[in-house]
């Protein structure tokens, strides 16, 4: 069961000097996970402190569940273990810039653009970068990408997964198919073709 969203949109006032805590559980499509390589066995846990100094909000936390992947070999689905560390700033939108500055709550988008960041120190912290803006912090924008960028590009249910066969589409890790073994091309086909090109010339 999934608590109110509220506590991913907390007001800023809340954050006093001793900081705030969030722990609640969210869905994937409350945090805007709705694509077919979304799937998550039940909720996903949320564990965040927030500390505000001069208007500069950190963020820090986990964030956990199971993800459903689907092998890039193989093509079964399979579960993995998705446990995401946390660590965010958030700016008030009026000291991000009006050029960078989007009309809503998110991400800065310098690494996006096709401005480069302006201070080449800052490079390394563009992507925990974030700004807000009006009373209340919207957490979901991170928190969404932040599991995005958790997943792995290749997904691969195990290292020694033999994916499936290329002739009659046979998961091999099940069992074995009857296909014939498939047969590397000789490297001495382009000889033996220009051979046979020159006894004709």
């Amino acid at each position: 069961m999934t608590v109110p969203m509220d506590m991913l949109n907390p007001a800023i006032v809340d954050i006093g000097p001793e900081g705030l805590s969030v722990s609640c559980t969210a869905s994937g499509p409350q945090l805007g996970l709705e694509e077919p390589e979304d799937k998550f066995e039940g909720p996903l846990a949320i564990q965040l402190e927030l500390s505000e100094q001069e208007g500069r909000i950190s963020v820090t936390g986990t964030l956990e569940s199971t993800a459903i992947r689907q092998c890039v070999r193989c093509l079964a689905d399979y579960s993995e273990p998705l446990v995401v560390s946390l660590y965010a700033e958030y700016l008030p939108q009026a000291s991000v810039g009006a050029k960078s500055a989007p009309a809503e709550q998110g991400r800065r988008p310098a690494r996006r653009g096709a401005q480069p960041v302006e201070p080449e120190e800052e490079a390394d912290e563009e992507d925990e970068l974030y700004w807000y803006q009006g009373d209340h912090l919207d957490l979901v924008p991170m928190l969404r990408e932040q599991v995005i960028l958790a997943a792995p590009m290749q997904p691969i249910c195990r290292e020694a997964c033999l994916g499936l066969c290329p002739q009659c589409g046979q998961n091999l890790n099940e069992r074995r198919c009857g296909c014939p073994p498939a047969q590397a091309p000789s490297p001495f086909r382009v000889l033996r073709g220009r051979g046979s090109k020159g006894e004709h010339a």
